[in-house]
């Protein structure tokens, strides 16, 4: 009886107790729910909300860049962005050793970033391909996310890569036409607030999104990307054989002022833009400024039969040096006295006849010439970073300028400055404005948006045109450019050979020079206009001119443009 009586005690004890316990813990329960529903209801509502819906960037899809056949220069790939929220990565140090090893990065990097209790995003890293995007999703990491991006590719690597430009990481232009056309390609990106899936992929479900994002437009150039790609190879091999810092070359129809090709070498992989110099992201033909030499002796030659001070075949007796002011501008071969005609002035390229025609004029009817013809101000081309050049005003000249000028010499130009006025001798005496965008392709509904061309402004005659004409016709059939002759054509040309100035401005440096060969065919109705810059090439005295530097390379681009445009 007394074991009976224990053990209904020993009973009791163990049910008070239990139901103490039940008691403490049915009482923790009502707390929490207190707490939970209660107390800080908002605040784990937020945290419910931050994990189950998510704001989510909708991209763009920028728009592409082709030239003028359609062939693709810049167009867009679907990659992958691996982002974390630290406060939802259960553990950062397994986490970071598996995405270290699909991702080929640090795991320590990793694993500081997933440590970043106080963020609730980070990026681990962007463009990153689908396979190893993936390859992650498998491992269900808690806290790791994927979220779709595009990424900038340039199918033809560094073809016309300067003029293309290249995109930063966020697809925004930051050179070229990517960033001279931004608003255009970019399109515009859309925020929703959407439910989420454990990838922090959106669900779904029919009200999810409501917006689309509107995806930018294709820019169409002028560029024909084969011409561009015999451009190049050409100024390549000049580079290589001469040992050049640079070459340079455009090739524009002169009628319209449509860009063919606009290369500089050296160049750089738009792929890979990271590992080049960023000097090289500069477009040359519109930001390399140089004095011209003797290229600028049509331009003086033109405004004189223009102006009416010369006669186009009026006769000059020349000495082998004439003084202008406190300079003497000599010949660099002749040592005697000739008699020779305006045309044979430029057909031989004579200082001393050049610098007679400039002083026939005077110093205000040239100056006013040269700024027709568009030195001194930019051409107006669709492109960023296009320089002015340094042209002065006649009150500031010294005595001697206007002999320099005659000659090339105290004006500075950029090679499309040169081509575009040498082009007025082309089409008859019109000065276009070059273009390089051919048309802008639009989405549907909008309104027609091609570019249309600006008819050029008339400052030479066409009888003026067409006498100079026939004088760099004869440059290249028996003057100074024999070198750019093309067989089965008549090609109109001019040479030029100018030293560099030193870098204090003051003189010029032997040794140091730029050659040039600027020119148009076919003679009959000049289709095709290109101009070949050559800086400090390297060669045996007497062998670096721009009749024998620069006019083979003019011809062999020449010669391809007409085939390949269907001119010839």
């Amino acid at each position: 009886m007394l074991r009976n009586n224990n053990n209904i005690r020993i009973n009791r004890r163990r049910i008070y107790f239990l139901f103490i316990l039940f008691l403490m813990a049915f009482s923790a329960i009502i707390y929490r729910l207190v707490y939970v529903q209660f107390l800080n209801a908002s605040e784990f509502k937020s945290y419910a909300e931050y994990q189950h819906i998510g704001e989510f960037i909708l991209s763009s899809k920028r728009g592409k860049i082709l030239d003028r056949n359609g062939v693709e220069l810049a167009t867009s790939l679907n990659e992958k962005t691996v982002y974390a929220n630290p406060k939802l990565v259960l553990d950062s140090e397994y986490e970071s050793k598996i995405l270290a090893e699909i991702l080929e990065l640090n795991p320590e990097d990793i694993k500081e970033k997933l440590d970043s209790q106080d963020l609730g995003f980070i990026y681990i890293q962007r463009k990153v391909p689908t396979e190893k995007a993936e390859e992650i999703i498998e491992y269900n990491l808690p806290g790791i996310y994927i979220q779709n991006e595009s990424m900038r590719y340039y199918p033809l690597n560094d073809i016309a890569s300067s003029v293309i430009g290249f995109t930063g990481i966020d697809n925004n232009g930051l050179s070229g036409i990517e960033l001279q056309y931004e608003n255009i390609l970019r399109g515009i990106d859309v925020k929703v607030v959407a439910e989420k899936d454990v990838f922090g992929d959106i669900i779904p479900e029919e009200g999810n999104v409501s917006k689309e994002p509107i995806n930018g437009k294709d820019v169409i150039l002028t560029i024909d990307s084969q011409i561009q790609y015999i451009v190049q190879e050409k100024l390549e091999e000049l580079v290589s054989q001469y040992n050049a810092l640079q070459a340079i070359a455009i090739v524009m129809n002169p009628k319209n002022g449509e860009i063919y090709s606009m290369a500089s070498y050296p160049g750089f992989d738009l792929n890979n833009y990271g590992e080049a110099d960023p000097e090289l992201f500069k477009i040359q033909g519109i930001s390399f400024t140089y004095e011209p030499g003797s290229t600028f002796k049509i331009i003086n030659i033109a405004s004189a039969v223009e102006n009416n001070t010369v006669g186009i075949y009026q006769l000059f007796n020349l000495a082998p040096s004439i003084r202008v002011g406190d300079r003497i501008i000599k010949e660099i071969f002749r040592t005697y006295n000739i008699t020779c005609s305006t045309g044979e002035i430029i057909k031989n390229s004579w200082n001393v006849g050049a610098v007679t025609v400039a002083l026939s004029m005077g110093e205000k009817i040239f100056w006013e010439s040269i700024k027709k013809f568009g030195f001194g101000e930019p051409t107006g081309i669709e492109l960023p970073g296009e320089e002015r050049g340094l042209f002065y005003d006649y009150k500031t000249w010294p005595a001697s300028t206007i002999g320099a000028l005659a000659i090339g010499q105290s004006i500075s130009v950029t090679p499309l400055q040169m081509l575009r006025a040498v082009c007025t001798v082309a089409n008859g005496g019109y000065l276009v404005t070059p273009t390089i965008v051919k048309e802008i392709k639009l989405l549907e509904n909008d309104e027609d948006n091609n570019m249309k061309i600006e008819e050029g402004n008339r400052i030479i005659s066409i009888e003026t045109a067409n006498a100079v004409k026939d004088m760099m016709l004869s440059v290249v059939e028996e003057g100074t450019g024999t070198k750019a002759q093309i067989e089965g054509v008549k090609v109109c040309g001019k040479t030029g050979t100018a030293e560099k100035a030193n870098k204090n401005g003051v003189g010029y440096s032997e040794g140091r020079q730029i050659t040039s060969f600027i020119g148009f065919a076919p003679y009959e109705d000049p289709k095709v206009a290109i101009i070949v810059v050559v800086d400090e090439p390297q060669g045996e005295e007497n062998t670096i001119w721009g009749g024998t530097v620069a006019a083979p390379a003019f011809r062999d681009i020449m010669e391809f443009s007409l085939r390949r445009l269907k001119l010839s």
